[in-house]
Order: C-alpha cells, then sequence, then structure tokens
C-alpha cells in the first residue's frame, strides 16, 4: 500500500473505545454522567471536529474494573494510549495489573484535541490535579435523600451516620429529615460547601462536600430477610468516610415510601456516583 493510498488516508488519527459493560463501567456515573451519556458526548465532539479523524466505539468490560466510566484512547499516528477513568492516579485492574487513570474533563472536545496530531499534549501531562468535585449535585442528592422526590413524599429520614478515619469509627443516631448547607462559619447558606445532619438530641454532625468524590447507594437483603439500605461516601482515594445506613421507620406506614425513594434515587443517579 503506497503512501498515498486513499484507504490509508482516511484512517482516523485517534480511536476512542467507550466501555459500556452493563455489569461494569456501564452502571456508574461520573460526574452526572454515565458511561451512555459520556458515549453519546464522545461521539457529538468527535462530529465537530470532522468525523473522520476520530474514532469512537464501544466495548464490553475491557479491563475488569469498576473504575467507571471509562474509555481507551489510543494515538494511531504515534502509537500511544492513554486510559481515562472517573478516579485519577494509579489503580489495580484485574487484567493489565497496575495502570496509570487520567481523571475525565467535563469537556470531552478537549480530551480529542490532546490527541490530534497537530495539538497533542505528552501523555504524562494528561494526569494533572484533580477537577474540583461536583458539590452541586452532591446537594442535590442530598436534598432528594431528606425530602423525598416524584411519588415518595417522605425522605429517608431515619438513619445511623457512621463516620471512619483511619484510626477509629463512630455510629450516631441521626435523621436526615433536618438536612441543612452552611458556609465555613456556621450560617445556612443553601450554596454552603457543608452539610449538617441533626443527631438524636442536640447534637450535628457535619460534612466537608468538598472532600467527597463518591456516593454510593447499596440495597441488600440480610440474612433474616430484612432489606438494608445504605448510602456511602468516599474521598479522593475512594476510601470510605462517612456511610449512612437506614434504620426502619417508627411509622411502619414510611417504609414503602421510603423503599420507592431509594429506587427512585438508584434509578436518577445510578447506584454510584462520582462527583
Amino acid at each position: 500500500m503506497s503512501a498515498s493510498d486513499p484507504q490509508r488516508s482516511a484512517r482516523p488519527e485517534v480511536n476512542v473505545v467507550v466501555c459500556t459493560d452493563e455489569y461494569g463501567c456501564g452502571r456508574w456515573y461520573h460526574r452526572g454522567r454515565n458511561a451512555e451519556a459520556v458515549l453519546g458526548d464522545m461521539q457529538a465532539a468527535a462530529k465537530r471536529l470532522g468525523g473522520e479523524r476520530v474514532q469512537v466505539t464501544t466495548a464490553g468490560c475491557i479491563l475488569g474494573c469498576t473504575y467507571g466510566p471509562r474509555f481507551d484512547v489510543v494515538r494511531r499516528w504515534s502509537g500511544e494510549k492513554a486510559l481515562y477513568g472517573s478516579i485519577q492516579g494509579e489503580a489495580t485492574v484485574t487484567r493489565r495489573g497496575r495502570v496509570q487513570f487520567a481523571a475525565i474533563p467535563d469537556d470531552l472536545e478537549q480530551v480529542l484535541c490532546d490527541h490530534l496530531t497537530e495539538t497533542a499534549v505528552p501523555i504524562d501531562r494528561l494526569a494533572g490535579p484533580n477537577p474540583p468535585a461536583n458539590i452541586d449535585l452532591l446537594r442535590r442528592i442530598l436534598s432528594d435523600c431528606s425530602k423525598g422526590m416524584g411519588d415518595a413524599t417522605v425522605g429517608l429520614d431515619e438513619a445511623v451516620i457512621m463516620v471512619h478515619n483511619p484510626a477509629a469509627t463512630v455510629s450516631i443516631p441521626a435523621t436526615l429529615a433536618n438536612l441543612q448547607f452552611v458556609d465555613g462559619s456556621g450560617s445556612a447558606d443553601p450554596a454552603g460547601d457543608i452539610a449538617l445532619l441533626a443527631t438524636d438530641g442536640d447534637g450535628q454532625a457535619a460534612l466537608q462536600l468538598s472532600r467527597i468524590r463518591q456516593i454510593e447507594f447499596l440495597c441488600r437483603q440480610l440474612r433474616n430477610g430484612m432489606p438494608s439500605y445504605s448510602i456511602w461516601l468516599r474521598d479522593d482515594d475512594l476510601a470510605t468516610v462517612y456511610r449512612i445506613y437506614l434504620r426502619r421507620s417508627e411509622n411502619p406506614a414510611n417504609n414503602p415510601l421510603r423503599h420507592r425513594l431509594f429506587m427512585d434515587l438508584i434509578e436518577k443517579y445510578g447506584e454510584k456516583v462520582t462527583l
């Protein structure tokens, strides 16, 4: 095949493979987007850049990980590869061992520009500082947990909060009904970066929203056949620092509504949301 062969010249400069596995990356959300949304936005960005320079395809589970949404980018012109996911830095995955992730940015067209021939940046510069946490999204999720939404006219309400650090864990009975957002001085502020939950008695449990990178909804069945509902919040290292376990409501009529709300939250946001 000669260098002037039209088939060769038509080959894309960049290949993007988005994992949409329904049992892996396709289930999770990153900064409000799931795998299908990432795929759609990536295809639209490729079209804006001419449609032929970038090829966007999908695949099932490539790595055997749960760091999704995630996608691979291959520079056809240099042979270099980059891996983007909902985390940043090194991580262990079952099929490749230790790999380096760059965090998926909001601007996917810029991702493509970073890999095209004339605008490419060095691969080792892609894993820059973590993007800021999407605090607005976290506030919306917590507000829906507190107030309810749709047909679920009650919030999740009665709960036990478990606060973790490397040396200790403390469990605090609390309620989600009195959720408040405050600023650094403790003054009420709907756009505040601190969430306050009222604990049994006169106490409060504070949560620094900017430190939370992931929230996961877990619904399990206990050995006694009873359901268990919990919300896990993780930090930059994806270590669980704050867990909210729901208690059975003192008003039995609320329990079916709370179950419906929990399922609606998963339907709206996904089981796992990376912020």
